[in-house]
C-alpha cells in the first residue's frame, strides 16, 4: 500500500480525515468515563452495550470515516484489513453459532468489529503522521484534564472509599477521567511512548514536560502492570531504534531464550508460584479468576462459550458455574488471552495471537521501516501484548489498549519504508558488527 501523504504536506484539503480521526479516538479515550456513567445508570455489567448513544456514535463515526477515506483518502484501499486479522474476526463471528447468549454476543461483536475496522480506516486513510499527531494531541488533553479533575474534583479523579467494593490498596490512587487507575496508568504509559519515540519534530522542552507529567501521573496511579510493561517497551523500542536489522535478528532469539528460561523456572517452582498466585492478597485475587477460567477451558477447549458469552451474559454465564464468591462478579478475566480462550476456544486464541502479535512483530522485524517509526510501533505492540497478561483488552470492544494494539498492527502492516535490501548475516557477521560499534565508540 502506498504511504499516505505526510501531515506536513497537507494544505487543508484533508480536514475530513482529521475530523474522522479526532472523533473516533476521542470516543475511545472517553469510553471509560462513559462506562462509569452507564454503570451508575443501571448497566450493572459495565459493558455498555445497552447505551444507544454510545453505539450510534460509533456507527456514525464509522460512516463518516468511510466517507472521508473515499473523499480525501486513498479510497477503497483504506477499508482493507490484513488477512490474518480478517481470519480472526471471521472465527469470532462464527462463534455466534454456538454462543451461550447470542443476543448479548452479537451486540458486543458488532461493537468490537466497528472499532477495529474504524482503527484501520483512520490509520490507512489519514496516514501515519496525521494519526500520531491526533493521538498526541488527545492524550495530552486527557492528561491535562486528569490533573484538573484530581485537583478540582477528587471524588471523580481519585479512588475513594465511597466507590463501593473498592479494595483498600486502591484508595488514594489517581484515575483522572479514565474511570480506573489501571486504565489511567495505561494511558500515561502510551503518552510517554508517543512523545519519546519518533517525536524529534516536537520541541524538546515540550516533549520532556509531557513525559515528566505522564510519568508522575503514572506513579500516582500506582498501576504496576503499566509501569512494568512500560519499562520493557522502552527497552525494546531503544533496541529497535539504536541497532540495525542485523543486531535485531540476534536480539530477538535472545529474548525468546530468556522467555523460555522464565517458563522453565515457573515449571520448576510451579507449586510455590501457584500457592502464592491463588492467594487473594496477590494481584487482587486474579489467581481465583484464572483458576475458574482454566477449569472451564479444559472442558471447552475447542469452541469456548462464544464471543462475549462468558462474562455478564445473563444467568447462563459459565462463570456462575465455575466461579465462587467475588469471582462471579468480576466481569473480566484480567487476562486477554484467557478471556479469548474461554470465549472463542483454542483455535480462536491462536488466530488472534497470530494476527495481533506474531504477524505484526514479524513484519516490523523483517521490514525496512525507519528506526524511529519502528521503535514506536514495537514499543506499543510489546506494551499492549504484555498488558494483556493482567488486563483484558485484546479484541475487547473499545478498550483503549486494544485500540492502541490495532494501531501498532496497522503501522506494521502498511508503513514499511522502501530501501536497499540487507543481506542475511551469520553469527560471526553479527559479532563483527558489534565489535565495529565498540571501536567507533572508543
Amino acid at each position: 500500500m502506498k504511504i499516505a501523504a505526510p501531515a506536513s504536506q497537507s494544505s487543508g484539503k484533508d480536514r475530513l480525515l482529521y475530523i474522522a480521526g479526532f472523533a473516533f479516538f476521542t470516543m475511545i479515550l472517553l469510553a471509560p468515563a462513559m462506562v462509569v456513567r452507564e454503570v451508575a445508570a443501571g448497566d450493572i455489567s459495565g459493558s455498555g452495550e445497552g447505551s444507544a448513544v454510545r453505539q450510534i456514535g460509533y456507527v456514525a463515526i464509522l460512516a463518516f470515516s468511510i466517507f472521508a477515506a473515499m473523499k480525501q483518502g486513498p479510497g477503497a484501499k483504506a477499508l482493507i484489513m490484513p488477512w490474518p486479522l480478517l481470519l480472526a474476526l471471521a472465527w469470532c463471528w462464527l462463534s455466534l453459532s454456538w454462543a451461550i447468549n447470542p443476543g448479548v454476543a452479537i451486540r458486543r461483536l458488532v461493537l468490537m468489529t466497528i472499532v477495529v475496522w474504524n482503527t484501520f480506516i483512520v490509520m490507512q486513510a489519514a496516514g501515519y503522521e496525521r494519526t500520531i499527531k491526533i493521538l498526541r494531541i488527545l492524550f495530552v488533553t486527557v492528561l491535562i484534564a486528569g490533573y484538573l479533575v484530581v485537583v478540582a474534583y477528587p471524588q471523580m479523579g481519585v479512588h475513594m472509599m465511597l466507590d463501593g467494593d473498592i479494595q483498600l490498596t486502591v484508595v488514594g490512587n489517581w484515575r483522572g477521567l479514565m474511570g480506573h487507575k489501571n486504565i489511567a496508568g495505561a494511558a500515561c504509559a502510551m503518552t510517554i511512548l508517543l512523545f519519546l519515540y519518533d517525536a524529534k519534530q516536537i520541541k524538546s522542552w515540550i516533549r520532556w514536560a509531557v513525559i515528566a507529567a505522564a510519568a508522575f501521573f503514572l506513579f500516582k496511579a500506582q498501576s504496576k502492570t503499566s509501569a512494568g510493561m512500560l519499562g520493557i517497551a522502552l527497552l525494546c523500542g531503544w533496541i529497535f531504534q539504536r541497532y540495525d536489522e542485523r543486531i535485531r535478528s540476534f536480539a530477538i532469539p535472545m529474548i525468546m531464550f530468556l522467555t523460555a528460561a522464565g517458563w522453565f523456572f515457573y515449571s520448576t517452582y510451579q507449586s510455590f508460584v501457584l500457592e502464592n498466585l491463588l492467594n487473594p492478597k496477590f494481584f487482587t485475587g486474579r489467581g481465583f479468576i484464572w483458576d475458574a477460567m482454566i477449569r472451564y477451558s479444559s472442558e471447552h477447549i475447542l469452541l469456548g462459550s462464544g464471543y462475549g458469552s462468558f462474562w455478564d451474559a445473563g444467568q447462563d454465564s459459565p462463570i456462575y458455574d465455575y466461579g465462587q464468591g467475588f469471582v462471579k462478579t468480576a466481569g473480566s478475566g484480567h487476562n486477554g488471552y484467557l478471556d479469548l480462550l474461554v470465549s472463542v476456544g483454542l483455535p480462536g486464541l491462536v488466530l488472534v495471537v497470530f494476527a495481533a502479535v506474531i504477524w505484526p512483530a514479524w513484519k516490523l522485524l523483517s521490514s525496512r521501516i525507519t528506526p524511529q517509526r519502528g521503535a514506536l510501533a514495537v514499543a506499543m505492540l510489546l506494551f499492549c501484548m504484555g498488558h494483556n497478561v493482567t488486563e483484558s483488552s485484546l479484541l475487547e470492544r473499545d478498550t483503549l489498549i486494544g485500540v492502541m494494539m490495532m494501531i501498532a498492527v496497522a503501522i506494521a502492516q502498511n508503513w514499511e519504508q522502501v530501501g536497499t535490501v540487507t543481506r542475511k548475516m551469520s553469527g560471526a557477521d553479527i559479532f563483527a558488527a558489534l565489535s565495529q560499534r565498540r571501536r567507533e565508540a572508543t
